[in-house]
C-alpha cells in the first residue's frame, strides 16, 4: 500500500469525502428512525374526518329559519346522531380550534403550576366536546398503553384540564398531578387526569398536550370537527366510499350538507410532505455517493490487478491459494477505509461542536432520556453505521476484480515477467 501511495491517496481522499457526507445523511436518518419508533399512544388507523358545509344564501335550498340558534343546534344534533347510528361506526368525537391529529394547525399555550410558580410548560391545546368520545376515536391510553380510555372516564368540570405525561412531569416533577391547579393566564384550571404521551407527527418526539372541554352550541358548531372511528374489520376504502354515498343525502339537513370525508392518515401524510421529501432526497444522495465510491474502488482495483499479474503469479507459485490472494486484495480496501475513518471523524466532530447538526423533534434542552440527545453515543453509533455501509460497498467493489486476479494461473501470470 505504501508503494502505491500516490494512487491510494486519491482513493482515500474520495473515501474521506464520501464518509463525511454519508455520515451526515446517516445521522439525519438515525434521528428520524429513532423518533419514528418512539411509542405514539394515539392511533389514526380506521379514523375519518367528516367535513360539513352550508348552502350559500343564493342557493335555492337555503332557508333563513335554519340559522336560528335552536334550529341550528337541533339540526347538528340530528346529523351527529345519524353518523353515530351508521353501521360500522364505533365512536364519534368533536374537537375545536384546529385539533386535527397530525394536521397542520397548531394552537399553543403556556401553563404555570400554582403550587410551584417556577415550573411552566407550553404545548398544544386540544379542545374537545366531552359529550362525545374524542379519546376513544383516536385510541388514547393511560399507564403506558395498558389502559384504553374514553372521554367518560374523567369528571369534566368547567375549568378541568387533562395533561399528557410529559407536561405533568414538567409541571409537577413526577408528583401526583391529579387535583393540582394550573395558571393559564386569564383563568385557572384543575387537573382532572393525566394520559399517555403522543406525537404530533410520527417523525417527531412526544410533545406536551393540554386537553380542555368546550360544550357544543350554536356559536361554535361551525368550527367543530367531526371525527369517526370505524370497525377494524372493514375495508377503509370501501367503507369511506359507502359512507360518503349514504351520508350525502341523510346529512343534508337545514342548510348543512356533506362536503368531504378524509382519512386521518392522509391528513398526516400531507402534513409531513416536506419531511418525506427530505428523506427521499437524502437517501438518493447517499445512494449516489456510495455508487460513486463503488465505481471508484472497483475501477482502481481492476486496473491494479491488470498491472500485477507477475506479483500474483509469484505468490501462487510459492504456495498462496486463490482464497489467500482474494482475501489480501480485499484487506487492502478495508485498510484504506480504516485509515481514513479517524480523520473523517475529526472533521465530523467540528460540525457537531459547532452545533450544525440538528436533532429533529427536540424541544428545549437536551433530554438524556432520548438516545439522539446523548451526543457521544449518537456520534459513535452513526459513525459505526457509516463505516459498515462503506465496508459493504468496498468489499462488493473489490470482490469481482479480486476474483479475476485470484483466478490467474501461475504459469500464465509469470509469463508477463
Amino acid at each position: 500500500m505504501w508503494n502505491r501511495k500516490r494512487s491510494n491517496s486519491w482513493i482515500a481522499l474520495e473515501l474521506l469525502l464520501v464518509f463525511c457526507l454519508t455520515w451526515y445523511i446517516v445521522d439525519y436518518l438515525f434521528v428520524l428512525v429513532y423518533n419514528y419508533h418512539i411509542p405514539n399512544h394515539r392511533n389514526v388507523e380506521n379514523t375519518l374526518q367528516i367535513n360539513l358545509s352550508e348552502f350559500d344564501k343564493n342557493h335555492p335550498e337555503y332557508t333563513t329559519e335554519a340559522n336560528e340558534p335552536e334550529t341550528l343546534e337541533a339540526n347538528y344534533s340530528r346529523m351527529l346522531q345519524t353518523i353515530c347510528n351508521y353501521p360500522g361506526v364505533e365512536a364519534v368525537g368533536i374537537s375545536f380550534d384546529g385539533s386535527t391529529p397530525g394536521g397542520g394547525s397548531y394552537y399553543a399555550r403556556e401553563f404555570r403550576s400554582v403550587k410551584d410558580t417556577t415550573r411552566t410548560a407550553g404545548g398544544q391545546v386540544i379542545t374537545i366536546d366531552p359529550e362525545n368520545d374524542y379519546f376513544k376515536v383516536f385510541g388514547f391510553s393511560m399507564e403506558n398503553g395498558k389502559k384504553m380510555i374514553s372521554t367518560n372516564d374523567f369528571e369534566w368540570v368547567p375549568n378541568g384540564i387533562i395533561l399528557s405525561r410529559s407536561a405533568a412531569n414538567t409541571l409537577f416533577a413526577g408528583a401526583n398531578a391529579f387535583g393540582q391547579e394550573l395558571d393559564g393566564g386569564e383563568q385557572k384550571f384543575v387537573v382532572i387526569g393525566v394520559i399517555d404521551d403522543n406525537k404530533r407527527f410520527d417523525y417527531l418526539r412526544p410533545q406536551n398536550y393540554f386537553y380542555l372541554s368546550r360544550g357544543l352550541n350554536a356559536e361554535n358548531l361551525r368550527s367543530a370537527e367531526i371525527s369517526v372511528r370505524y370497525h377494524s374489520s372493514l375495508s377503509g376504502t370501501k367503507f369511506t366510499e359507502q359512507l360518503k354515498t349514504d351520508l350525502s343525502h341523510s346529512l343534508q339537513i337545514g342548510n348543512f350538507y356533506l362536503l368531504s370525508i378524509i382519512p386521518y392518515h392522509k391528513i398526516g401524510q400531507n402534513a409531513t410532505f416536506d419531511i418525506d421529501n427530505n428523506i427521499k432526497l437524502r437517501v438518493y444522495l447517499m445512494v449516489f455517493f456510495l455508487l460513486c465510491i463503488f465505481l471508484c474502488v472497483m475501477g482502481a482495483f481492476w486496473y491494479r490487478i491488470s498491472l500485477r499479474p507477475n506479483e500474483i503469479g509469484l505468490r501462487k507459485a510459492i504456495g498462496a491459494t486463490r482464497a489467500n490472494i482474494h482475501a489480501s486484495l480485499i484487506i487492502e480496501g478495508i485498510w484504506l477505509l480504516l485509515l481514513i475513518t479517524l480523520p473523517a471523524m475529526l472533521i465530523e466532530y467540528q460540525f457537531v461542536h459547532a452545533g450544525l447538526i440538528d436533532t429533529i423533534g427536540r424541544q428545549g434542552e437536551p433530554n438524556p432520556e432520548y438516545l439522539p440527545d446523548r451526543t457521544f453515543i449518537r456520534f459513535i453509533i452513526t459513525n459505526a453505521i457509516t463505516c459498515i455501509l462503506l465496508l459493504i460497498v468496498i468489499i462488493s467493489a473489490i470482490w469481482l476484480p479480486a476474483r479475476k486476479g485470484a483466478s490467474f494461473a501461475p504459469a500464465e501470470a509469470l509469463h508477463y515477467e
